[in-house]
C-alpha cells in the first residue's frame, strides 16, 4: 500500500513539514516537487492497523505541524497521487478498486501527474499538455473515458507515451517508487600529532584519507567533481583549497597527485597540524568505446598532466586557445582544458557524402619581417625575407588587399595616461594580402600602414 500527501499551495515550509511527516512513518518515500510526497506504508498495518487508520494517523501528523494536507491511501502510488491531487481530506481505496476510484476525475489532472511536480523535463510536460488537449477535442472528460479507449488506437494517434498516461488513468504504476535519499557527505579529516611542512609526509596522510572516500564513491557509483583540501596551520589559520576536476574521478593516486601539485604551486605559509578532505560527488562516467575511433588518454592522465604543467608554468599560462570577440588578426585567449572527449569526432565531411576541404592558416606568433616589391598598381610582385625556413620569390598570384584596423582607442588611452600601451594591445592598421610564390609557398602578408613595413603573418596550408 502507498500513501500520498499533497499540500496546496506548495512552499518551502510545507515541503519541510511533509518531509518530517514522511520520515516519521517510513524510510521509503519519494518527493515530487515541493508539495507532493508518496510514502510506502507496506507493513504498517501490523503496527497501526488497516489502511484507513494509517491515513488518519497521517492526517493527524500533518495537522500537528500546521498542514491541511490531502491524504490518499491506495494499492498503487500513482492512484494515491491522483486521488490526493483531486480530493481533499482522506481517501482510501481498496485493492482492485483503483480504476473505479479514478474514473470520475477529469483528464486535465494528467498534466500534473504525468511528470509530478518539477521533476520531469519540460518536453514531457509539453507532451502531456498536448495529449490532454487532444483528449478534450475528442470529447473525453474523465479518466474513466480515457481508460476505456483501445490502447492500440490511442498509441497510433498520440504516440507510445500515451500508453503510460492511459495506464495512469487506470491507476497502474508505470514505474516503481524511487525512494528519495539524503545527500551523502564524502568528507574525512585527521589531526596530526606533529606539524607537517614537507609534501612527502603529507602524501601519506592524503592517501589515508582518500582511500576510504574513494571506496564509498565506487559503492555509490559516484565520482569526484570537486576536491576540497582544508588545512589547519600551526598559526590557527585555515588554508582551504578548491580543485575543480574536469571529469568524475575516483582514483586515489590521481586525486592525491592533483592535491600535491596544487600544494607545490602554492605552498602553505606554515606547518600543517590538521588535514581535511571534502569531495563533491557527481554521477560516475560511463564510456562506450568503438572499434573505429582512436584511443584517447584517460581523463585522469590528462588531468594530472594539466596540473603538472600548471604547477610548472603558472595558472595564467596554461589553457586551450579560444576565439575572442575582436577583429584583431590572431587574437585569442585561453580557457581551461576539457579532458572529456566529444562523443562524435570530426571526420572532415558535411554528412551528405561530399568531402569538405578546409584551408588553415599557420600563424606566426611574431610576424616575420619581409621585403616586398610592389608594382605600379600597388600589388606585391616579389617577397623575400632573411628568416630561415621561409621561402622567397616572385609572386605568381595574389588576392587583396583587405584593410583592417581597430583598437586605436587603446593607443589614445595609453597616450593620455602618459605611458605606452600594453604589449600586444596597441591599435593596428594594415592591408593584408594572400600571395602565391613561384616556389609553391603561399603566404599571408600585410603592410603596416603606420610604419610602411611589410611582414609575413601566416603560412597558408
Amino acid at each position: 500500500m502507498y500513501a500520498c500527501l499533497y499540500q496546496p499551495p506548495p512552499s518551502v515550509e510545507a515541503e519541510r513539514a511533509l518531509l518530517r511527516v514522511a520520515e516519521a512513518f517510513s524510510p521509503r518515500y519519494e518527493c515530487h516537487g515541493a508539495h507532493l510526497i508518496t510514502i510506502d506504508v507496506s507493513g504498517l498495518d501490523r503496527l497501526l492497523g488497516p489502511p484507513r487508520v494509517i491515513g488518519e494517523e497521517l492526517r493527524r501528523a500533518c495537522a500537528d505541524r500546521g498542514l491541511r494536507a490531502h491524504v490518499a491511501v491506495a494499492p498503487t502510488w500513482t492512484a494515491a497521487a491522483i486521488l490526493a491531487h483531486a480530493r481533499a481530506g482522506l481517501t482510501v481505496v481498496a485493492r482492485g478498486g483503483e480504476a473505479d476510484a479514478l474514473a470520475p476525475i477529469g483528464v486535465g489532472i494528467l498534466e500534473t501527474i504525468a511528470t509530478p511536480g518539477d521533476r520531469g523535463p519540460r518536453s514531457e510536460n509539453d507532451a502531456a499538455s498536448a495529449a490532454v488537449a487532444a483528449l478534450k477535442r475528442w470529447g473525453l472528460k474523465t479518466l474513466g473515458e480515457f481508460a476505456a479507449l483501445p490502447a492500440d488506437a490511442v498509441a497510433a494517434r498520440l504516440g507510445r507515451a500515451s500508453l503510460a498516461w492511459q495506464a495512469m488513468a487506470r491507476g497502474a504504476d508505470v514505474r516503481p517508487l524511487v525512494p528519495t535519499l539524503e545527500a551523502e557527505r564524502f568528507d574525512a579529516s585527521l589531526d596530526l600529532e606533529w606539524p607537517i611542512e614537507e609534501l612527502e609526509p603529507l602524501s601519506f596522510v592524503l592517501t589515508r584519507l582518500l582511500e576510504p572516500l574513494v571506496v564509498r564513491l565506487e559503492r555509490r557509483d559516484r565520482g569526484a567533481a570537486v576536491l576540497h583540501v582544508v588545512l589547519r596551520l600551526v598559526t590557527r589559520e585555515v588554508d582551504a583549497r578548491r580543485i575543480e576536476l574536469p571529469s568524475p574521478i575516483r582514483d586515489v593516486r590521481t586525486l592525491r597527485t592533483l592535491a600535491l601539485l596544487d600544494l607545490e604551486s602554492r605552498p602553505a605559509s606554515a606547518g600543517i597540524d590538521r588535514v581535511g578532505i571534502v569531495i563533491d560527488p557527481t554521477p560516475g562516467r560511463v564510456l562506450q568505446h568503438t572499434l573505429f575511433t582512436r584511443a584517447h588518454p584517460t581523463p585522469e592522465q590528462l588531468s594530472t598532466l594539466v596540473a603538472r604543467l600548471t604547477a610548472l608554468m603558472g595558472q595564467d599560462r596554461i589553457g586551450a586557445p579560444v576565439e575572442v570577440d575582436s577583429d584583431r588578426p590572431g587574437a585569442f585567449t585561453t580557457a581551461p582544458f576539457a579532458t572529456e572527449h566529444a562523443e562524435e569526432s570530426n571526420r572532415g565531411d558535411r554528412g551528405d557524402g561530399r568531402e569538405h576541404f578546409v584551408s588553415s592558416l599557420r600563424r606566426c606568433r611574431q610576424p616575420v619581417p619581409a621585403r616586398v616589391s610592389v608594382d605600379v598598381g600597388g600589388r606585391p610582385s616579389r617577397v623575400t625575407t632573411d628568416r630561415r625556413g621561409f621561402a622567397g620569390g616572385s609572386v605568381l598570384a595574389c588576392a587583396g588587399p583587405w584593410r583592417t584596423s581597430g583598437e586605436w582607442w587603446e593607443s589614445e588611452r595609453a597616450g593620455r595616461a602618459g605611458g605606452a600601451g600594453r604589449a600586444g594591445r596597441a591599435g593596428w592598421d594594415r592591408d593584408e594580402w594572400d600571395v602565391s610564390l613561384n616556389d609553391g609557398a603561399v603566404y599571408r602578408i600585410f603592410c603596416d600602414r603606420a610604419s610602411d613595413s611589410w611582414f609575413i603573418d601566416a603560412i597558408v596550408d
